[in-house]
């Protein structure tokens, strides 16, 4: 941020502090310029004593002990470890470890000495290093500083000052009526047609003209729309359902993690360890190499993630980071030095590194805000060019599953501009509907105006903002502690992670109504019981005052709700998404938090009967993206590790594809356009390589895309 913003008192204010310090703190601004120079003010103020205030992070610099203090608070990225939009930050080396755990989002003074380093130091163009030696962090108990600058602060009037622009939210509308007359484009016939309308009627035929279905019927009654040019697609009494839909997944992500070391069908630590060896055998030494983050160390004979020292065998020569979903990752010793963690460092607030219960060494497994440290410094994200290739690979990969529409939930203004370019180039093939990741006010606000600037269409919306109270299976905040897992959590009160705002619940109805107001839907992650109540609680609150029932407010996981919270979900209007988290994730589960609590997690049976409207997905890549795996889940509640947890909570074949196909449009506001088979609804379809509603429901994972339309225009086929 430009430190020419700084008003002129806030100026005055910084000019006043003095070697022996004052009641005056400075702002991170004040000292880091754009491109992390040192302003004139941090030059005038090299080598004396000061005191400031900010938000700490783990250090972007690879230094042991070294802090990052920012202006704005942050918080990682649960998917991918990054911070999303990184500002400008100064580092701070603390002379000790502050007395009590401070969380990145919690304000505190930092009193030290200044120092940049010399300009010889840096290299050629670089900026001069700007740190705070000896720093003794204490935590702060005003909501923010008392300079009068402060980066939402600025943020807020700068939006406040714009006049109201028009919500771009897409308006929900009742599909056009079929106009015009000609043959269809394309006729597809002699097969089961399941419609999903409200009967849920099976057909034989359907007619396709100018990207819309135009008639759906008995191969004789559409048979009248063909004409000398129309493509006739002999189904073969093959299955076509709508276009399969899924309401949270990564996509963007998806791209990043295509061309990852794949480990999916690894069944050993051997085979893990042959996986990494072989790219390591490619890839240049000292150089990263990263795994996929969709497998599971379940499925290895040993059930437990490889260590250091096996990616070390693996792989000396190279830094090494596994994934495993978005909580956890292993690395080898390289990455751990890259990372700063030594067998001293102690856990961060929220996370655990774990260690041999024997040496007290580190092990290289990270967990929650310990894997952060070590994502940090992990690759950064690829060059624009790179990221749409990779984006568009991701697209024909879900197509190549029947997928034809997904919710991204964590968005940022990188991905947006990627996803721009795509719709720019005529390349998109999945329509995307997009949420933007915010954890705080600042990021809600940041978020609606990148929402707001942007223009909806059906390819391409910008639908709202995503918020994430709670993390993963480690790290669900839970009423009711987790189980000790001798060498991985070790905590016999550990109830997880809640990650409201700074300002707590009161900060994250504010959010919320800023979001209400804006007219957008708001999706929140929400896992642990505990978390669930906060969000319903939220949620309610703002329902009080603001219509949100038709802004399709949602509850993304619901692994754990209270019958409280059910009802009042029903209640006032919001929505559930579910996804097979458990195919993987029912290991730690059960681990965890017990077989109770494992088999109860997402009742879909519950939800559903109790009146609520339930959406499925897959939250790929943390799991695998195949919808027929996560629809295979929801009927059978198996897993790949060959048991069932929470049976009772199973649904039949025309409810999972319900999931995947109608209930995930009118969450979306778009039920009116897609979601069925019906005249005058965009022309979004697969066909099956066998009937989903009618085979054995073990059998139902094994069902392939054999032809994916978008529009009425092939984008994959395979078999047909």
């Amino acid at each position: 941020m430009n430190p020419d913003l700084l008003d002129r008192r806030s100026s005055e204010s910084c000019l006043r502090t003095s070697a022996a310090g004052t009641d005056d703190d400075l702002s991170v601004v004040a000292l880091v310029g754009p491109d992390d120079a040192a302003t004139p003010l941090a030059l005038r103020l090299d080598g004396t004593a000061i005191r400031v205030r900010g938000y700490i992070a783990p250090s972007l610099v690879v230094r042991p002990g070294r802090l990052l203090l920012t202006e704005a608070s942050l918080a990682p990225c649960q998917l991918c470890g990054n911070i999303h939009g990184v500002p400008v930050g100064l580092q701070i080396e603390p002379s000790a470890l502050p007395e009590a755990d401070i969380a990145m989002h919690e304000p505190v003074d930092v009193s030290g000495i200044l120092r940049l380093g010399s300009p010889d130091d840096a290299e050629a163009g670089a900026a001069r290093e700007i740190v705070l030696l000896d720093a003794t962090i204490l935590r702060c108990r005003q909501p923010g500083p008392a300079a009068g600058f402060e980066a939402r602060h600025w943020l807020r009037r700068f939006l406040e000052d714009r006049s109201s622009p028009a919500v771009h939210r897409r308006p929900i509308r009742s599909a056009p009526p079929v106009t015009g007359a000609g043959p269809a484009d394309t006729i597809l016939t002699n097969g089961t047609v399941r419609t999903v309308d409200e009967a849920f009627t099976a057909a034989e035929a359907v007619a396709i003209r100018e990207g819309r279905f135009i008639a759906v019927g008995s191969a004789q009654e559409v048979a009248t729309h063909a004409g000398p040019d129309t493509e006739i697609i002999d189904l073969d009494g093959r299955a076509a359902v709508p276009g399969l839909i899924d309401s949270h997944i990564h996509q963007f992500y998806l791209g990043l993690n295509l061309p990852t070391v794949q480990l999916l069908d690894a069944r050993s630590v051997a085979d893990v360890q042959a996986r990494i060896a072989e790219r390591a055998s490619e890839t240049p030494s000292g150089e990263w190499i990263v795994g996929t983050s969709g497998w599971h160390e379940s499925l290895l004979a040993e059930g437990r993630l490889p260590t250091r020292w096996e990616l070390d065998e693996a792989a000396p020569d190279n830094p090494v980071i596994v994934p495993r979903g978005g909580h956890v990752v292993t690395v080898n010793s390289r990455a751990l030095e890259r990372a700063g963690i030594t067998d001293d460092t102690p856990d961060p607030t929220g996370g655990v590194i774990v260690r041999d219960p024997d040496s007290g060494e580190a092990t290289g497994v990270l967990l929650e805000t310990a894997a952060y440290f070590a994502r940090r410094v992990a690759p950064l994200i690829p060059p624009e060019d790179e990221m749409a290739d990779l984006l568009k690979a991701a697209m024909k990969e879900l197509n190549s599953y029947g997928v034809v529409s997904v919710t991204d939930p964590v968005i940022d203004e990188t991905s947006i501009s990627v996803y721009r370019r795509l719709r720019d180039e005529d390349a998109i093939t999945v329509r995307s509907e997009l949420l933007y990741k915010a954890a705080d006010r600042a990021g809600t606000e940041r978020g609606i105006a990148a929402m707001q600037a942007e223009t909806s269409d059906d390819l391409l919306c910008f639908a709202g903002i995503k918020f994430m109270l709670d993390g993963g299976v480690e790290g669900a905040r839970l009423r009711e502690p987790y189980r000790i897992v001798p060498g991985e959590q070790p905590h016999a009160d550990y109830r997880g992670l809640l990650m409201t705002p700074p300002g707590g619940e009161e900060e994250f109805v504010d959010c919320l109504r800023l979001v209400a107001e804006a007219g957008l839907q708001a999706q929140t992650h929400g896992v642990g019981d505990e978390a669930i109540d906060v969000i319903v609680r939220c949620y309610a609150t703002v329902a009080e005052d603001l219509p949100i029932a038709d802004l399709r407010w949602t509850l993304m996981h619901v692994f754990l709700p209270t019958d409280e919270a059910i009802e009042t979900m029903r209640r006032i209007g919001v929505l559930a998404t579910v996804q097979d988290h458990p195919v993987l994730l029912g290991h730690n589960q059960r681990r965890w938090w017990g077989d109770e609590r494992a088999a109860a997690a997402i009742p879909i049976r519950r939800l559903i009967d109790s009146g609520l409207l339930v959406g499925g997905g897959t939250d790929g890549p943390v799991v695998p993206v195949d919808p027929f795996l996560s629809m295979w889940w929801m009927v059978t509640r198996g897993t790949l590790m060959g048991y069932k947890l929470g049976e009772d909570q199973a649904i039949g074949a025309a409810e999972a594809l319900k999931l995947y196909t109608i209930n995930n449009a009118r969450i979306m506001g778009v039920e009116d356009e897609r979601g069925s088979i019906e005249p005058g609804k965009l022309a979004d379809l697969a066909v099956l390589s066998q009937d989903i509603v009618e085979v054995d429901a073990d059998e139902i994972r094994n069902t392939r895309a054999l032809l994916t339309m978008v529009g009425g225009k092939v984008v994959h086929r395979d078999g047909m």
